[in-house]
């Protein structure tokens, strides 16, 4: 079944209409320390960029010699939306590691990627 071009549109605007916060899109910046290592510097890319979280699962991991909870998340993003594993994403107080990012659907009608809180 193919869709038509207003079809296609038609479900990005209906996609949209269902991202009801909005997030700040981060990139990193590295540079050198001075003693051989490496300094993370967290810049925001985009701001504002219509969103909605939804939660995955959760687990259980140790670190540092404790049980921690770590929850995974699905972020949604409009169709056209620029996002790679590489960024981060900030919602509120909130900070998300971007694991994988869902690309090369057949009708691009969202952006997905897969989060976990940092």
């Amino acid at each position: 079944m193919m869709l038509t071009s207003a079809e296609l549109t038609q479900m990005r605007a209906d996609v949209a209409e269902m991202l009801p916060d909005t997030c700040n899109l981060l990139t990193v910046t590295r540079t050198s320390d001075g003693q051989g290592g490496i300094t993370d510097t967290w810049g925001t890319a985009t701001t504002g960029v219509a969103c909605r979280l939804d939660p995955l699962r959760g687990r259980e991991s140790v670190q540092g010699a404790a049980l921690q909870a770590q929850y995974s998340y699905i972020l949604t993003l409009p169709y056209d939306t620029t996002i790679t594993n590489a960024y981060r994403v900030e919602i509120g107080t909130a900070v998300y590691d971007v694991k994988a990012v869902d690309q090369g659907k057949s009708w691009a009608v969202s952006m997905r990627a897969f989060v976990e809180r940092v």
